[in-house]
Parts: structure tokens; C-alpha cells; sequence
């Protein structure tokens, strides 16, 4: 049975669009009003109904309490983080917190997941593309800003799950603008994707070479967009508005529902226009009951004086992206505006200034991060991928190649690619895109794989085993580029530490009078730290280190399971390549854009996959247990690039469970770290001595079990039909 067309959502904080790829560049579907940007809100009527789109912008004005919008800055993020409290002192609806420690919407005496809120829009946004098709749409790609987190991509996820949607694939914003921009080009040049929306900030410098396109570096801010303009300009009227009628609209919800509504209008206006004035009519009341009016008057030069700190903020994120793909902005060739904020004449001076030259203004940045969703949705129908399965051949090779043809892969094997035919060649693997990064920095390339290879590099400093590569305070720029993705994490030549106070786990081991300390008798989970696992020289005395165990060699000594359960997450190609008359399909080579690590004793954050690192992206670790008879440990998962874990993003848990009981270190469990394509976190284990697979679970802040988002598919279906 079809799943009918793969259709691309750009899910916005202020508007949604839908896209479909059934011409050259995509095409964007209207509603039945033929308007084709869906505004983001819901609104809960007193029927019992509930609107999306318009209808539910419409009533922002009258019934603000129940109506809900911006929720995308607010998804996946744990209801004690500074965002969510921001929030709640500027919107009218009532928010909570969850059972799973998320956020929830009350509405109409009902509770909502910021989920099951996006799923809503979701819902409508594939009726739109249904109606506009003229057939039943099930599959989707959607994106989501570079610098969400696994939480708020999970989130997503889920929303898509509730709406009836399969989504395919997770797609970063600016990569999916760069997609429609780079369609049907055989030039090669950089750009830089500068994503300012309703409510966050990209900027994704990317290298594009005909049908390949590589991001080389990304940054964000999930807490800057137009909202925050739209707030500058309501606290500007409400200012004038207290010291006209000494009446604060700020502490009346609907009223500064009201002003938020006109400031957005204003914005707008004054995009084309040097001045606008208005009225809001019966703004607030007085003494007896007469009605307070606001008329207010606003020039773009009042404007830009308010909004140059806010666009002044987007170019600290530029110049962390800049560096971290090892360019200067004038050596970019062209910048893409995206989002409806960047139509702003300030920022497109500022933007002009900082880049050294005019974007490009011939884009629609409302329009464009959809029309690349849907040209990505065209790659991964099931037609197109099983023609272009027939074009593609994969062979695994002992160790990484270095030639122009391959890319490495995480499991550090190289993917021949044959039948190129007219193909761009694809880009280098990592270890040659860190040789190109450290040439336009002017410094030395990084040696090969084989010289990193076996030069694990441990500290111990009071206790706390540290990578002396670099200090806790040395910035995340001046780090030396890391290659270890090259080496094969199946390597597992793990060093033994001297004792088992290395690197700990804050976890496992019995609770209340029965837990130990960590130190001497820890508790939990210990690293082995392999080969793989950091590049730089030892400061430990080769005469005071212990002698290193037999290299174990899974090729030979592993079960056939554990190989083969490995094995099975090779990546494949997000793109591929196109046979006959099929249309030219992608390839596209992202990154993630967080760190990804795990703590470690004393609240350290241990990261095990790097910001920026190409994805697909795995690492394996090894660890061993630190009790006896040990049979479950807890890990804390963390996203960020802090050195102490309360700095960065807690995501949650992965739970092992089911070890056979042993002595001290005497139970192996590799551990590994996996990002998809979607930049989405896998978590899997091993028993290396058996090749059992343990049961594992990675329990996220706020994530919806299975069984909930089957209830909550149940209740959207009732409530819109």
C-alpha cells in the first residue's frame, strides 16, 4: 500500500509551510484561502474545536489564555531551564511542568505536550499539502534549526508521530536552504546560510560542488528570532502607553497580547516604509470604565536603535561559525538570507558588512527552507531510492581510505562509491577535511590516523582524569582539530588504568547507607580508555604506567554477534546516486551541532562526540564495571561543550541492564555513541566477553513513552476528525 507523496514541512515558530518536489526547485502548496504560510497556532474554542492556521491567529486577540504559539522555542526543553521561566512571564497561556520533567500547555481545562501542540500544526500542514495533492499524504521530511538538541529534535519527531506523519528525516534548516540554492548548480563555491526566524538563530557555513553538498561548520541560538523584536517594540508601546494612563499593559495578558500583535505589524510595515503610526482602541479601561486608547507613532530609525543589540548577537554565533570552519567571511562566496526576520533593511546592512558582501535578495526566505525539505523528500521516496540503490556499491575495507573517493565512515570503514558517471568527486574524508582547515589557517595538517593512533593521552589530577591537550578553561576554538573519527572504533587496544579510580561514572551501585563513595571504592561504571578515544602524547612516565593487557582483536577473539550487531550500524549514504531518468539526488554531508559527552566524577562532563563532527558520526568507548557482582549502571547523557556537566544540556539516561555478575573489571561493555543522519543520538552496548547485547533505554528529559503518543494520535484524530 503507498504512503502517497513524500512531502517537506518547514515547521516555523511564526508560520509552517508545505512543499512538494514534483517540478524543477519544488513547489510550495497553498491552502483553500491560497495562502502559503500557515501561521504556527493553535487555539482551543469554547466549542470544543480547535484551530489551526489563521482561524487560530484570529483569535490570539480575543482569547489569548487559550491560544498557543512560538512553542518551537520552548520544545524539548526541560521546564527548569531559564527559557521556559523567560516564557512564562510573556505568554498568556499557562504553562507547567510534566511528569517526565517537560513542559505542558494548559488549555480549556486540558493539559498539552509542546509535542502534541506541534503535532496540531503538523496535522493541518499535511491537510493543506492532502487537499492541494488530491491524494493521502503519510511521509515527510521536516527541519528544524542546525543547533536543536537531541531533545528537541526527539520532540519533533514525536509531534510529526502524533500527526499521522512518518518522518523520514530530521533535516537542518539552513542545509535544506542551501539544498534549494545549490539545485541543478555544477558550480563550486562556499556559502553561509544566515537563519533568522520567529524564534532562533542559525548561521551553517557549507561547501557546495554540483549535486554535493558539505557543511563545514555550524552555530546557533535557540533563543533569538523576530519574537524578540516583536517584544522590543510591545514594551516600547507599553512604556508610553503607563506614562500616558499610569496603566501597565505588560501585567493585563490579553492587553499585551494586543501590543505584541500590533509590534509585529509595525515591524513589517516599517521593512518598506520610514514611519507608521496606530491605534489601539480600548486598550485597557479607566475610571469609570472609560476606554484607554493607544496611539503610537514609530520611525524605522527608532526601530533599528532598539533591534542593533539583538542583530549584533547573531554575529557573536557568526564569527564561533566562522572559526570553527576555518574561514575569514570574506572568503565566502555568496550569503543566503532565510527567514522572514532577515527582510529587516538593519540586518541586511549589518549582514552585507560582516560578510563583506550583499547577500542574495533574489531568494524568498519564507519559502525556501520548505522547497529544499521537499526536494530532500524526492531523494528518499521509495522509487527513487531502490533506482538508486542499483548505482551504488559499498565496500568495506580494512582501515579508512585517504583517497578523493571515499568517505569514512564511523565505523572507520571506507565506502567505494563506483558508476560515479558525471558525479562531482565527493569530498574528503575527515582526516583530509581537518589537513584543509589547518591550511586555511595558516598552521600545519594534522598528522594520519596511524600517527594518532596509539598515543592515548590521560592526566590524573586530583582524582579527576582530564585531557591535557588542553586546559578546562581553554576555549573550544583553540582545541587542535580532532581525527578520531578515522580510527576504528572496533579497535578496542583498551589501556588498562592503573587503578580503578580513573575515570568514573557517577552512577550505578547500591543507594541509601549502601552506596559508596567515588574514589577509592567507586561505585558504578569505569572507563577503559582505548586508543580511539583522544589524540596527543601521555604526560604519564612510561616507567609508572602498568603494563598495557593483551590487544584484544574482535576480528578474531568476538563472537560473530557482537560483530555482526555492530556491523549494523554502518551508515548509509544520506544521499545517492540517481539511474536513468530519475532526477539528480543529493548528497548531503552534515554535521552535528553539540557536543556529546557523559559525566564523569565530580560533575565533569567526559565529551566522547564533537560539535561539529560529520555525521553520520559513532564513537565506541569501553567500560568495565567498578563493584562486584554489578548488574545495572545509569549513565548521564550530555549535550554542550562545557567542561562541567551543570554548564551543558542534561538529555537524560541510558540504562544497562541485565550484567552477569562478576568481579570488579572483570565485565567489558563497549559502549557506543551514534548520531543518524537526522543529527538524532543511538545508544547501544555490548558484553564483550559474550557478545550479549544488554537492554538498554535512553530515557530523555521530557520524551513521550510509546504508549502516550499512541493516546495522543487517539485524541488528535477525535478532536479534529
Amino acid at each position: 500500500m503507498s504512503n502517497g507523496p513524500v512531502i517537506g514541512i518547514d515547521l516555523g515558530t511564526t508560520n509552517s509551510v508545505v512543499a512538494i518536489a514534483d517540478q524543477p526547485g519544488g513547489r510550495v502548496l497553498a491552502d483553500s484561502d491560497g495562502l502559503n504560510l500557515i501561521p504556527s497556532v493553535v487555539s482551543f474554542h469554547p466549542s470544543g474545536d480547535v484551530l489551526v492556521g489563521g482561524s487560530a491567529k484570529e483569535r490570539r486577540l480575543l482569547d489569548a489564555q487559550n491560544t498557543v504559539y512560538s512553542v518551537k522555542r520552548l520544545i524539548g526543553r526541560p521546564y527548569t531551564s531559564y527559557e521556559v521561566k523567560q516564557a512564562q512571564e510573556r505568554f498568556a497561556f499557562e504553562l507547567s511542568e510534566g511528569p517526565s520533567g517537560g513542559v505542558l500547555v494548559t488549555a480549556r481545562g486540558e493539559t498539552y505536550t509542546l509535542s502534541e501542540i506541534s503535532a496540531f500544526v503538523l496535522r493541518h500542514v499535511r491537510k493543506v499539502a492532502e487537499e492541494a495533492l488530491g491524494q493521502e499524504c503519510r511521509q515527510a521530511v521536516v527541519t528544524v534549526p542546525a543547533n536543536f538538541n537531541e531533545l528537541q529534535r526527539s520532540a519533533t519527531k514525536a509531534a510529526g508521530r502524533v500527526a499521522g506523519l512518518d518522518v523520514l528525516r530530521i533535516l537542518n534548516e539552513p542545509t535544506a536552504a542551501a539544498l534549494a540554492y545549490g539545485y541543478n548548480k555544477t558550480s563550486t563555491e562556499r556559502v553561509a546560510v544566515y537563519d533568522l526566524g520567529g524564534g532562533t538563530f542559525d548561521v551553517t557555513i557549507l561547501q557546495l560542488a554540483g549535486e554535493v553538498f558539505e557543511v563545514l561548520a555550524t552555530a546557533g541560538d535557540t533563543f533569538l528570532g523576530g519574537d524578540d523584536v516583536d517584544i522590543c517594540v510591545a514594551d516600547h508601546m507599553a512604556a508610553q502607553f503607563l506614562e500616558k494612563h499610569r496603566y501597565d499593559a505588560r501585567q493585563d495578558r490579553q492587553a499585551y497580547e494586543r501590543l505584541r500583535a500590533a509590534a509585529e505589524w509595525a515591524k513589517i510595515q516599517l521593512s518598506a516604509k520610514q514611519d507608521v503610526k496606530l491605534c489601539i482602541e480600548e486598550l485597557a479601561y479607566g475610571d469609570g470604565g472609560a476606554a484607554l486608547n493607544l496611539d503610537y507613532a514609530l520611525t524605522r530609525q527608532q526601530l533599528e536603535q532598539m533591534l542593533h543589540p539583538l542583530v549584533a548577537r547573531s554575529f557573536d554565533v557568526c564569527e564561533d561559525a566562522m572559526k570553527a570552519a576555518g574561514l575569514r567571511p570574506t572568503q565566502l562566496d555568496n550569503v543566503i538570507l532565510v527567514g522572514g526576520s532577515t527582510r529587516i533593511p538593519l540586518l541586511q546592512r549589518m549582514v552585507a558588512e560582516y560578510f563583506g558582501r550583499k547577500p542574495l535578495v533574489n531568494i524568498d526566505p519564507d519559502l525556501v527552507v520548505a522547497q529544499g525539505a521537499a526536494l530532500q523528500a524526492r531523494s528518499l521516496s521509495a522509487p527513487l531510492r531502490k533506482a538508486a540503490l542499483g548505482r551504488v556499491e559499498l565496500k568495506k575495507v580494512a582501515q579508512p581510505g585517504t583517497g578523493d573517493h571515499g568517505i569514512v565512515t564511523e565505523e572507520g570503514f571506507e565506502d567505494e562509491i563506483t558508476n560515479m558517471g558525471d558525479r562531482p568527486p565527493l569530498p574528503p574524508p575527515p582526516v583530509a577535511r581537518a589537513a584543509r582547515k589547518a591550511t586555511l589557517q595558516g598552521q600545519a595538517p594534522p598528522p594520519p590516523p596511524a600517527q594518532l593512533k596509539n598515543s592515548g593521552d590521560l592526566r590524573q589530577d586530583d582524582g579527576l582524569l582530564d585531557t591535557p591537550t588542553r586546559s578546562r578553561e581553554e576555549p573550544l576554538e583553540n582545541q587542535p582539530t580532532r581525527v578520531a573519527e578515522a580510527v576504528d572504533p572496533l579497535d578496542f587496544q583498551a589501556t588498562r588504568m592503573a587503578d580503578a579510580s580513573g575515570l568514573l561514572m557517577q552512577i550505578g551501585g547500591p543507594a541509601g547507607d549502601d552506596a559508596e563513595e567515588l574514589g577509592d571504592e567507586p561505585s558504578g561504571l569505569m572507563i577503559e580508555l582505548g586508543d580511539d578515544a583522544f589524540g596527543g602524547e601521555s604526560d604519564v612516565p612510561a616507567d609508572d604506567a602498568p603494563p598495557p593487557p593483551a590487544p584484544l582483536d574482535l576480528a578474531s577473539s568476538a563472537p560473530a554477534e557482537l560483530r555482526a550487531a555492530l556491523d549494523e550500524d554502518i551508515p548509509t549514504l544520506t544521499g545517492a546516486v540517481a539511474v536513468g531518468e530519475a532526477p539528480a539526488t543529493p548528497l548531503l554531508l552534515d554535521v552535528t551541532p553539540l557536543s556529546l559527552g557523559v559525566e564523569t566524577v565530580d560533575g565533569y562532563c567526559e565529551h566522547i562526540i564533537r560539535r561539529n563532527s560529520a555525521i553520520p558520526a559513532g564513537q565506541t568507548k569501553m567500560f568495565t564495571t567498578a563493584r562486584d557482582r554489578q548488574e545495572a549502571v545509569v549513565v548521564r547523557i550530555c549535550q554542550g561543550e562545557a567542561r562541567q556537566i551543570s554548564g551543558n544540556q542534561l538529555l537524560g539516561e541510558v540504562v544497562l541492564e541485565g550484567l552477569r555478575p562478576a568481579a570488579r573489571g572483570k565485565v567489558q561493555i563497549a559502549v557506543r555513541f551514534m548520531i543518524d543522519a537526522d543529527g538524532t543520538l543511538q545508544v547501544r552496548a555490548q558484553d564483550v566477553g559474550t557478545g550479549q547485547q544488554q537492554q538498554i533505554a535512553i530515557k530523555l528529559i521530557g520524551e513521550l513513552p510509546e504508549e502516550e503518543i499512541e493516546e495522543l494520535t487517539k485524541r488528535h484524530e477525535a478532536k479534529l476528525g
